[in-house]
């Protein structure tokens, strides 16, 4: 692993090391908290030689003798010979050998110091214990050494005695009470505490990272698809309140990406762009629905006419999105209740015809896999340039397989860090059993990190919104019968003349020449009808055409925008 993979992986796994690091503070802070406070106090003992020496030679010997004994006395000072008279004394209520381990003998090298530190609960009684211990001490060392060299002279009648030279001990600084206490070492278990806390963390942050098979990388996505990266969506804050693009700021991560994904899908390598596109996942909620609206949005930005129906029969959410008439849908169209046109309705806001999924129906999978399926597909293909089809996850039920197989291509949407390299895995493979072709990947969700390690490379500045003149959304189109495999332009719809008084016999030879168009084009009889209401009132074939726009009247359905056309009343 190289230091930018790991580098990615603290990253991706932060909250684990910072929760570990937290961890270790928080048992830092716990055990300074429940450890008893100790106090320490030291007393410094000198040995040296005591009378007077008569020459130099002997104080020279004395001072060697005094350096030697200086390492034989310290452990003496912890001896019970002097810790039991201690406790004896200051009624300690405790044995010899506890009292023995509150004592540090530490002797200075080469000097004849000496120093005892005692250690306690309570600073008053460690200072209390340290100098008994030095008298204590000082008595055994007097007890202990003997003099040596000549005897002194006998002193004079009122004259104090010659003391003998001998080496001894003295108190040079006693004990003193120290109210900062020695244990516990709050700053030194804070940094303790933190750096257990780290390689905690970090370990189980590699660890965790080995274990999971979540999608992290575009790299591993190419391996398990062997597909392209269309485009990756990035995570914006407003996203989930805000998920249609329409609105967005020009410079936005996510109209960006979506312009990616629309430029794949119109020049891709290779061959002739894909008009009838699915859009799916490998498991629900990876945002396969906010893909295919803000998809067409894009597509209807580029001046592409643009229809998406909601394929999702089970939970549909097209309408909830693009705020339409969710009434007669896809279902109905399929069971042969309603014409297609007719279910259509128009998303003034965003330039798209919609036709929503309509009620759930109890066989959604059958009747996705239908004749009337494979019927309406080819039917809107030759009206629109761009046909996107949501349907529901690919792993859960057969449905997005089933539509896949007459589709031109698929479209596979995968969430970052959440959809698992299995679950990929499957999804490919389901397509490839039907002989679905996969178009390419989108990986949505990805963290804001990925989009500003890629604007490193630089970037245009972004314009300002106020002066972007967004396309104005196109007129709604007029539902008319396909007239030929070449899509037609939609016609404006223009206000009728005003029907002027004509005899009996212009009125049946008006009659007939829409009926005879209606049979050479193969019509259905409500169209034909239209067409003869029509001429009725014109008189002549140019106006018979101006009035079909109109004699279908749009309504506009309250709280959305959208306008649908209305159905047309029989004779």
């Amino acid at each position: 692993m190289s230091v930018n993979e790991a580098l990615r992986v603290v990253r991706r796994r932060w909250r684990i090391v910072a929760l570990c690091v937290l961890l270790g503070l928080l048992g830092a802070g716990v055990a300074s908290y429940l450890t008893p406070r100790e106090y320490s106090s030291d007393v410094t003992l000198y040995v040296s030689l005591q009378g007077r020496a008569d020459s130099s030679d002997a104080a020279y010997q004395a001072s060697q003798i005094a350096k030697e004994r200086v390492v034989s006395y310290a452990p003496l000072l912890q001896d019970e010979r002097i810790t039991q008279p201690v406790i004896d004394k200051l009624q300690l209520g405790v044995t010899s050998a506890q009292l023995a381990q509150r004592i540090t003998v530490t002797v200075q090298p080469e000097t004849v110091v000496l120093s005892a530190a005692v250690t306690d609960t309570s600073p008053q009684r460690a200072a209390d214990i340290a100098n008994a211990l030095a008298d204590e001490f000082v008595g055994l060392v007097s007890s202990l050494e003997q003099p040596f060299g000549p005897q002194p002279p006998a002193a004079a009648a009122g004259q104090p005695a010659a003391q003998p030279t001998k080496i001894g001990v003295q108190i040079i600084r006693p004990a003193t009470a120290v109210n900062q206490p020695i244990s516990p070492n709050i700053p030194f278990n804070i940094a303790l505490g933190t750096a257990l806390g780290l390689l905690v963390g970090l370990a189980a942050a590699f660890l965790r990272n080995a274990r999971d098979t979540r999608i992290h990388s575009v790299e591993r996505l190419r391996e398990l698809t062997g597909a392209p990266l269309l485009a990756e969506i990035p995570t914006e804050r407003n996203a989930r309140m805000y998920p249609l693009t329409l609105g967005a700021p020009p410079g936005s991560a996510r109209v960006e990406a979506m312009r990616k994904l629309r430029t794949n899908l119109q020049f891709p390598h290779g061959g002739r762009p894909s008009r009838v596109v699915v859009v799916t996942s490998a498991t629900v909620g990876e945002g396969k629905t906010t893909t295919a609206c803000n998809l067409a949005l894009a597509l209807a930005d580029a001046g592409a006419r643009v229809l998406i129906i909601d394929l999702n029969l089970r939970r549909p959410d097209v309408h909830h999105y693009l705020q339409v008439d969710p009434g007669a849908g896809v279902a109905n169209v399929l069971v042969g209740r309603i014409a297609a046109a007719r279910a259509t309705v128009r998303w003034v806001d965003g330039g798209v015809d919609v036709l929503p999924a309509g009620p759930i129906p109890a066989n959604p999978s059958e009747l996705v896999a239908s004749r009337a399926m494979g019927a309406l597909l080819d039917e809107v293909r030759h009206r629109y340039d761009f046909v996107i089809l949501d349907t529901p996850a690919l792993l859960p039920v057969t449905d997005a397989a089933a539509v896949a197989a007459r589709a031109d291509g698929t479209v596979l949407v995968v969430r970052y860090d959440r959809t698992a390299e299995e679950q990929v895995a499957d999804a490919v493979g389901g397509l490839e059993a039907v002989g679905a072709p996969l178009l390419g990947v989108v990986l949505a969700g990805t963290p804001g990190t990925r989009m500003i390690q890629r604007d490193r490379s630089g970037s245009y500045p972004e314009p300002d919104a106020a002066s972007v003149a967004r396309r104005p959304p196109p007129a709604p189109p007029v539902q008319q019968p396909v007239q030929g495999p070449q899509p037609q332009p939609p016609m404006q719809s223009v206000p009728a003349p005003p029907t002027a008084p004509v005899s009996a016999a212009t009125v049946a030879a008006a009659a007939q020449r829409p009926q005879q168009t209606a049979q050479a084009n193969g019509d259905a009889a409500d169209g034909a009808e239209s067409h003869n209401g029509s001429s009725g009132s014109n008189g002549s074939n140019g106006s018979s055409k101006s009035t079909a726009s109109t004699d279908q009247p749009t309504e506009m359905l309250s709280g959305n925008g959208v306008e649908r056309p209305s159905p047309t009343r029989r004779g």
